[in-house]
């Protein structure tokens, strides 16, 4: 298929992973009110990179549609991944093949309920992470341990190295699969980090190739937090229309 059989630029590849896919397992966009990474941004990333990106945007599935509607628009054979990051009552959990948007404020359990529902698969992301008011809390997670698909065990934004030893180590007590993203919110930190593994066409084929992938991490700079909260308020006071172009400038100077 052409999803994985595409060119490849930047990207080196040997006999061993050739015709492997490549997905980011953990991205943002524009339509997160903390990340300025353009749609154009993640597509150009599958176009040049070959590297896919799981856009789980917080509360919404906009940025995840619209990426893939134009990804498919070129290589219909790309899975359409709809996908959202959900605030929860106690935290965040991901939804990934999503049919429909899930709205935040629910308890985790019925987060994930919600989303096993829909036959889609649950991540919980940076689960241990102490910086992040947002990580799920520790009860949540393990009543809803059982019930969910998936731990993201190398979050790139992770501020300190235990959160993400303890987020594998988690998983293997539980016998989950880990997941690895690069949690982008600017441009720059986009498909750092991802995971190869085999050709997927949905969510059995990602959770029945995801234990064999091979993880690429790379951590970021904690210093993103710091312009993260700060396009963030520049966002809440609704410097728009004008100011979208200042965001635009600051997405491009950033990818160079």
């Amino acid at each position: 298929m052409s999803l994985w059989n595409g060119p490849v630029d930047r990207v080196q590849t040997t006999a061993a992973d050739a015709g492997r896919a490549r997905l980011d397992m953990h991205v943002h966009t524009s339509y997160s009110p903390d990340a300025v990474v353009g749609t154009d941004a993640v597509v150009r990333a599958w176009q040049t990179r070959r590297v896919l990106a799981l856009v789980c945007d917080h509360d919404t599935v906009r940025g995840s549609e619209e990426v893939y509607r134009r990804i498919r628009a070129v290589d219909p054979d790309v899975p359409f991944i709809r996908a959202e990051e959900i605030s929860t009552a106690e935290g965040e959990v991901i939804g990934a093949f999503l049919t429909e948007e899930i709205p935040p404020g629910l308890s985790a359990a019925e987060t994930v309920d919600l989303i096993r529902e829909q036959g889609a698969i649950s991540i919980v992301p940076h689960p241990f992470c102490t910086f992040r008011s947002s990580a799920i809390e520790r009860r949540a997670l393990d009543e809803v341990i059982g019930r969910v698909d998936i731990i993201e065990g190398y979050n790139a934004r992770n501020v300190s190295p235990e959160a993400n030893g303890t987020a594998e180590t988690y998983a293997m007590t539980h016998n989950k699969m880990l997941s690895a993203g690069s949690d982008a919110h600017l441009p720059f930190e986009l498909c750092r980090t991802f995971v190869e593994l085999e050709p997927f066409d949905g969510p059995k084929d990602l959770l029945a190739h995801l234990r064999e992938g091979t993880i690429h991490f790379r951590v970021t700079n904690p210093a993103v937090h710091t312009v993260s909260r700060a396009v963030k308020a520049v966002k809440r006071a609704g410097l728009l229309p004008g100011d979208q172009q200042i965001l635009a400038r600051l997405e491009s100077g950033m990818e160079h």
